[in-house]
């Protein structure tokens, strides 16, 4: 695999750990291309700042997470608001798919009290998830992707999990399963 390959399958990687229930769901669920690149631009700047954390340690101090990674994580949160109605649903399809408990408490939440807990489940993920070994990649992956609009790096990020998901559809079918990566598909609608 080529650097830039692994590079945007570390960050694929990372977006995959955003919501609750993504990884551990028994079968996929599928979220409209709409809901995946919202819930993936409203996320970037949790997920940049997860990845922050979680790499400081591994990555020098130029490295472009360190150096410019709040800058990114700022120019990301500025649109978050207007991904949020969608994001928000796909929010609810995946942490209901998990938890059916959950998925309704959550679903009676009311916005100002829903954001913030899904801003602060996203990051703390992201955190937890990351492998040390892969920081490097992941620096690269954000420095390449920094020139991008959000809603460009979500695009991009969800056109991997998509094409993915694709990938494994032949394992998927001969073993009788929906495709699917990191738990969940994109569907055509």
């Amino acid at each position: 695999m080529r650097k830039g390959t692994k590079a945007a399958v570390s960050v694929m990687a990372t977006m995959l750990a955003l919501a609750p229930g993504m990884a551990a769901a028994a079968q996929p669920v599928c979220l409209s291309k709409t809901e995946a690149r919202s819930l993936l631009t409203y996320a970037l700047p949790q997920v940049i700042s997860g990845t922050g954390k979680r790499c400081q340690s591994q990555l020098p101090a130029s490295s472009y997470l360190r150096t410019h990674g709040a800058e990114l994580q700022a120019r990301y949160a500025v649109q978050k608001s207007r991904y949020w109605p969608d994001a928000r649903a796909a929010f609810l399809k995946l942490s209901s798919a998990k938890d059916a408990q959950f998925g309704e408490l959550t679903r009676k939440l009311p916005d100002e009290s829903l954001r913030p807990m899904v801003d602060i489940a996203v990051e703390g993920m992201v955190e937890q998830n990351i492998k040390l070994k892969s920081c490097d990649k992941i620096d690269l992956a954000l420095d390449l992707l920094s020139p991008l609009p959000p809603e460009n790096t979500a695009g991009l990020i969800a056109l991997f999990v998509e094409i993915g998901a694709q990938a494994g559809r032949s394992a998927a079918q001969a073993a009788d399963k929906p495709a699917s990566l990191g738990g969940f598909a994109i569907c055509e609608s």
